[in-house]
């Protein structure tokens, strides 16, 4: 189950639900969630209220999307870098610039998922 949080300017605020769901389509294709594994929290931000590099490293950042998944650790590095390689991919065909997306990926494992029991 991933749990993704998304931080943007405001001026992107209008682009959320094609954000999301460019950002689930990648992770379904490319690390093979289920489709209906979806929990994503989304902070709108007024500019100036986001630091971020212009250039590092070797990037042309004219803006920046905050993007970052926690998952159950034991994916391969070749898996992490396609679903990454395709949620950028997602995001561009919206027209946010590839240099203006930071993916920060944070695992966890077993125990550290916990949801209310059903009752029996």
């Amino acid at each position: 189950m991933p749990l993704v949080r998304v931080d943007l300017h405001s001026h992107l605020a209008e682009l959320r639900p094609q954000i999301s769901a460019a950002i689930h389509a990648g992770l379904v294709e490319g690390w093979d969630f289920p489709a209906d594994d979806l929990f994503q929290i989304f902070s709108v931000h007024e500019q100036g209220d986001l630091f971020y590099s212009r250039t590092f490293p070797d990037a042309d950042r004219s803006d920046i999307v905050f993007i970052q998944i926690l998952a159950y650790n034991g994916y391969t590095p070749e898996v992490k870098q396609r679903g990454a390689g395709l949620v950028v991919d997602r995001l561009a065909a919206l027209g946010i610039k590839r240099d203006d997306i930071l993916i920060a990926l944070h695992e966890n494992g077993d125990g550290d998922w916990l949801s209310p029991a059903k009752e029996a």
